[in-house]
């Protein structure tokens, strides 16, 4: 239960650090500039998510709006889409393509802050060797720091999910969760098939292959957790940063 929950409440975390971040924002700069400030880039990143997974799960693309700060819906972006209702696989499709601004702008934000404040590799790519050590970045350049904040802010407050990205994303989650309950069985039985079985029927040379690839995708899993985490810290710090001005402003008055 608690692997299913973990993504989840991941999940939920990114979409609240978005909206927190993309709130106060609009509220310290005004809705209109900040649109034009930091709208473009955030939501140019959260269509092109949805378009990427679009493609990857056999959806057809028909229109994609990538930013309209003149919008009377309030959507800065769309993509229209469909797919066959009957393939199981383009309906898990509906979920990632649902969830994908969240996946996607915490990787944009992890590899800038790899590119930009020279975050250290081991961090991105395992959680065991999280340490303090792997934050100090020292002689950054201060426009490294305002090119980071400025990416940031844009793609952190356009990582929230819309109305429409909700509704497409609850069609495919029985599906999902089926598929997702169906694999973390089949990988235990593997494990269990490596361990005890396996030795005594393939070859010495398969097993330790088998045991890389899963280790291969338990660092893949691991390094997209970072990001998120990474995503939701400065999502929340940025956010937070922003709200003190305001707060200032009104303890003057």
């Amino acid at each position: 239960m608690i692997p299913l929950l973990a993504p989840v409440l991941l999940l939920v975390a990114m979409h609240w650090s978005a909206q927190f971040l993309a709130r106060q924002s609009s509220g310290l700069f005004g809705r209109r500039l900040q649109l034009y400030l930091f709208g473009l880039l955030g939501t140019i990143v959260h269509e092109g998510s949805h378009v990427i997974a679009c493609v990857l799960f056999r959806h057809r693309v028909h229109r994609v709006k990538w930013f309209d700060a003149q919008a009377t819906d309030g959507a800065l972006g769309s993509v229209e889409h469909s797919y066959d209702p009957t393939s199981a696989y383009q309906r898990v499709g509906t979920v990632v393509i649902g969830i994908a601004p969240l996946v996607v702008g915490a990787v944009v934000i992890l590899f800038a802050a790899q590119r930009l404040l020279g975050l250290t590799p081991p961090v991105a790519w395992s959680v065991s060797t999280w340490s303090v050590s792997a934050w100090q970045v020292d002689d950054v350049p201060m426009w490294r720091w305002a090119l980071f904040a400025y990416v940031s802010i844009s793609v952190g407050g356009s990582m929230h999910l819309s109305a429409s990205d909700v509704r497409g994303t609850w069609r495919g989650v029985v599906t999902l969760a089926i598929w997702s309950a169906a694999a973390l069985l089949a990988t235990a039985l593997l494990w269990w098939v490596l361990q005890h079985v396996a030795p005594f029927v393939w070859d010495s040379s398969v097993v330790p292959r088998w045991r890389d690839a899963l280790r291969h995708l338990t660092r893949i899993s691991e390094s997209l957790a970072i990001a998120m985490l990474l995503a939701i810290a400065i999502n929340t710090l940025c956010a937070v940063l922003l709200m003190l001005p305001r707060l200032a402003s009104a303890r003057a008055r």
